[in-house]
């Protein structure tokens, strides 16, 4: 799925809108804590951007190493490239590196990619 977008990642950073502040303020009002939110399937960071500005720091990822050149860079947004299915050890290496555990777990619009079962088990189990 990572090549499919290897072509116009650049067009899809530029013109893919971003999302109403008050949709990540509501979602972040229901997370006690702030210190990190992972956004998966990041695409080129859209939902990242918005996260950072409301959790000190956001793990975003996506299988395409494309789009995550073209993700808009902050300081507290760690960009990470994953494999389509990885273990939960994996999943832990590259997404907790940090002593925090994860508040929040975003999908913005990459759902339909997943083997959702797996991605429920192993987000619960993070």
């Amino acid at each position: 799925m990572a090549n499919l977008y290897i072509n116009q990642a650049k067009h899809y950073a530029v013109g893919r809108p971003g999302y109403p502040k008050q949709l990540f303020q509501y979602i972040a009002s229901k997370t006690p804590s702030h210190d990190l939110a992972w956004d998966v399937g990041t695409g080129t960071g859209q939902a990242a951007r918005s996260l950072a500005e409301l959790y000190k720091n956001v793990v975003a990822t996506d299988t395409s190493p494309t789009q995550l050149e073209h993700a808009t860079k902050l300081p507290n947004i760690r960009y990470q490239h994953t494999p389509p299915t990885m273990s939960l050890e994996e999943l832990q290496q590259k997404v907790v590196a940090t002593e925090s555990s994860v508040d929040l777990v975003t999908v913005a619009t990459a759902m339909h990619w997943f083997d959702l079962p797996k991605f429920y088990e192993q987000v619960v189990n993070l």
